[in-house]
């Protein structure tokens, strides 16, 4: 991979035109900390990037899954956008490249340009980060037009104004649209339907009118859907149910009428919603993953909020109140007289077969939830086979958050059962939906979560198991082998892919808070993969431990 990062550092003044010839350094200023790049360093760095000059001798044919990665974020940039190419010598080749273009949380202003690649759709994919500027105008439809392989399109916090245009619906290969905090206006068109691949669509804290368009329930690639914080009106589309893969639906803050579509309740992934401060009204239907009604305050006609154990809608009306007394009585002579049957039957089973009933009820509590396939050997009871009860003989790691042990399933199957520490739990009502959000993760350098369980007296996570051991084992034994340079770069940018899945195209983002060698894990081949992430969010770390937040996202 071609990468140019001078990303996190002082450098100010505006940036040069990146065409085909060479770069202007004398318009960059550094700044007075000698601790960070000089003008010397960003000339070498320069001269050896292939969009700017073709000095480095890359054999054209070894370039399969090639990215160019420029990234100038978290600087001090002011002025203009440029214009930004790709050296001819890479699109001529069989195997184009990916180009990802990183210039946020700099001080850009003037309006997005109508152009901001000028070989754009020779490109395999382009993916662009614009968050945190000062850009302001109007997205122009030739923007879009310009760059059809584009994946990822983030330009939030800035001062982009106009309604977004119909060609977005030309983006066929969009996965990620973030304008959050802009000053867009108009309506939503239609057309983002047609984005079949796109995976987040967050558009909160903007002035958007008019409608929720019924065509996004076609996208069935959709997790994420923010329009929070606008002027959008009319009801909350039932087709919206259609797209089965959403997790978060945030559309509190508007002005929808209508009710809540009863079709919600099918959406079995779905562990977010926010319809709050809106005006709608009717029942509210039985929502999965929700534990309760935070989601639905400042609805002043909205129902009561049904039970969780419930699949069935209450009324919210007073309406047939001599209708709902009768009930009322039914329920109460029914109930009682359920109640006094089952103490009953309590008080003969506990006489008579206290010890298994109570070995019954026990099993059909200890349910393992998993996120992924799983062989059928996974069970609350194999697992504490597995481990010999959690036996010191199986335990692989201490930390933190708690104990890890090592469990073989299956002949061949391995895994790491992560027992946490109950003390420092926070809130057991909101875990469900915490660890459903990191187990749909997933990054080849991220350790797999398998699946969770949680009960009264204890809760595990299950991760897959890596027979390398961890990174502060393998730096303690480096004296006693002769391990190469490569090896350990190797290990280095797999931590750094991992941390950069997780800042930046993870959703929600997640900050791990707990970086260390013990942290990071690795198999046979000593690839590197990161542990932990997340956990600083679900559990309450002590005083004593390296980190004293809680919040791990962001």
């Amino acid at each position: 991979m071609v990468n140019f990062n001078v990303s996190r550092n002082n450098m100010s003044g505006a940036l040069p035109s990146f065409d085909k010839g060479s770069c202007e350094t004398s318009m960059i200023s550094f700044g007075q900390d000698h601790s960070f790049l000089d003008v010397e360093d960003v000339q070498i760095a320069y001269s050896n990037i292939p969009v700017w000059g073709p000095q480095m001798n890359i054999p054209m044919g070894s370039m399969e899954n090639f990215v160019i990665a420029h990234d100038f974020s978290w600087n001090q940039f002011t002025g203009l956008l440029p214009l930004f190419s790709v050296g001819d010598e890479f699109l001529a080749t069989k195997n184009k490249p990916a180009y990802r273009l990183l210039l946020n949380n700099n001080m850009f202003n003037g309006s997005l340009p109508s152009d901001l690649v000028s070989n754009c759709n020779d490109l395999l994919s382009f993916s662009m980060n614009l968050s945190a500027n000062y850009i302001s105008g109007e997205i122009h439809e030739s923007l879009l037009l310009s760059c059809v392989p584009m994946t990822q399109f983030e330009a939030s916090y800035n001062q982009i104004g106009g309604s977004l245009p119909p060609s977005i619906g030309n983006l066929k290969m969009l996965q990620c649209f973030d304008l959050r905090g802009n000053k867009l206006s108009g309506t939503l068109p239609n057309q983002l339907g047609n984005l079949r691949l796109v995976n987040s669509i967050l558009l909160g804290s903007n002035s958007i009118e008019g409608s929720i368009p019924s065509e996004l329930g076609r996208l069935t690639s959709l997790t994420v859907l923010d329009l929070s914080h606008n002027a959008i009106t009319g009801s909350i589309p039932a087709s919206l149910s259609n797209a089965k893969n959403l997790e978060i639906v945030l559309l509190n803050n508007n002005n929808l009428s209508g009710e809540i579509p009863s079709s919600f309740s099918s959406l079995s992934n779905l562990t977010v919603l926010n319809v709050s401060f809106n005006n709608l009204s009717g029942p509210i239907p039985h929502l999965q993953h929700l534990n309760n009604c935070d989601f639905s305050r400042g609805n002043n006609l909205l129902g009561q909020c049904p039970d969780p154990s419930s699949n069935t809608p209450l009324d919210p009306h007073g309406d047939g109140q001599w209708r709902n007394k009768k009930s009322l009585i039914i329920a109460v002579v029914i109930s009682t007289s359920v109640v006094l049957c089952i103490s009953l039957v309590v008080v003969v089973v506990s006489v008579h077969g206290k010890k298994k009933f109570g070995r019954l009820s026990s099993l059909r509590s200890k349910v393992v939830v998993t996120f992924a396939d799983a062989p059928a050997e996974l069970s609350y009871d194999s697992l504490v086979r597995a481990t010999g009860n959690f036996s010191i003989r199986n335990l692989i790691g201490t930390g933190g958050f708690g104990s890890t042990y090592k469990a073989e399933l299956a002949p061949g199957y391995l895994v790491a059962v992560k027992r946490l520490s109950l003390g420092r739990f926070q809130g057991i009502q909101q875990f469900d939906a915490e660890i459903r959000t990191l187990g749909r993760i997933r990054h080849k350098n991220l350790v797999t979560l398998i699946g969770y369980y949680v009960g009264e007296a204890e809760m595990f996570l299950i991760y897959n198991y890596l027979s390398g051991g961890n990174l502060e084992t393998f730096i303690h034994e480096r004296s006693s082998k002769n391990v190469q340079w490569s090896v350990i770069y190797k290990i280095a940018f797999d931590i750094a892919q991992a941390l950069a899945y997780l800042h930046y195209s993870c959703v929600p983002r997640i900050l791990h808070r707990d970086i260390k060698p013990s942290n990071i894990l690795l198999d046979e081949e000593l690839n590197a993969y990161l542990s932990d992430f997340g956990l600083a969010k679900l559990l309450e770390v002590s005083q004593t431990h390296a980190t004293t937040d809680v919040a791990g996202t962001f």
